[in-house]
């Protein structure tokens, strides 16, 4: 790889690290020139920025094709993907991996509906693994600051995913979500895994915004929808 665009990518790598504000735009373009230089973390990045339409247009088949770029590098989280992907060796079918399932209704008021078995074992797994690392104390809004804060309210844990922590199996199973809901991929929040162990909570509490954050609101939008994916089942006690 060429020092300039080892030199890009490293700043840029830092940056989103840091999760600090950047120009998506040139970030995803240093990405992509570290990818094609033969950097394979780099292609494995660029799945993640044309998965997720960071600085480009959203592509999930060229994040495919990043990713197996990675792989073909070496990138060993790249191909443990693909294995997740295309278990036992079957072909990755991007249409029939992200089309929307069919939920079955619970409730009308309020609006509550589920679908059975939306995510299988493998991708259970998948998620549970990669979120194990990434667990800290979970947050709750402030009423009096606004702001995210710790409170004896929750006490579970939680990992949150920035750009860098993403992987095509999550980018897809969002794709799948949006697609179940009927609303753009675009309009999600960061994807989180929340840990709950015994005896560990979360307080009665609403997922819409206060209509009191109205900065937030201004800034961010609403929050009109929750979905929930249990990832295990292998527990006594404990209800959504």
């Amino acid at each position: 790889m060429n020092e300039d665009a080892a030199a890009g990518f490293r700043d840029v790598l830092a940056d989103l690290e840091a999760d600090k504000d950047i120009d998506l735009e040139a970030a995803a373009s240093a990405i992509e020139a570290a990818a094609r230089a033969g950097d394979a973390f780099a292609a494995r990045l660029a799945a993640n920025v044309a998965g997720a339409g960071f600085g480009r247009p959203l592509d999930l088949s060229a994040a495919l094709d990043w990713l197996k770029l990675a792989a073909a590098g070496g990138d060993d989280h790249a191909r443990a993907q693909l294995g997740v992907l295309a278990q036992s060796g079957e072909t990755i079918d991007i249409a029939a991996f992200v089309a929307p399932r069919t939920p079955r209704a619970l409730a009308e008021q309020p609006h509550i509906w589920a679908v059975d078995g939306f995510l299988d074992v493998h991708l259970c797994r998948w998620l549970i693994d990669r979120a194990a690392p990434l667990q800290e104390a979970t947050l709750v809004y402030d009423g009096k600051t606004g702001h995210p804060a710790r409170s004896d309210t929750r006490t579970n844990t939680a990992a949150t995913f920035k750009i860098t922590d993403l992987d095509l199996p999550m980018l897809l199973i969002r794709q799948r979500i949006a697609n179940t809901l009927g609303v753009p991929v675009e309009h999600f929040e960061r994807t989180s895994v929340f840990r709950y162990e015994a005896g560990q909570t979360f307080a009665d509490h609403v997922d819409y915004i206060s209509t009191s954050f109205t900065a937030e609101i201004r800034r961010n939008g609403q929050r009109p929808y929750t979905f929930l994916v249990y990832l295990n089942d292998a527990f006594e006690g404990g209800e959504t």
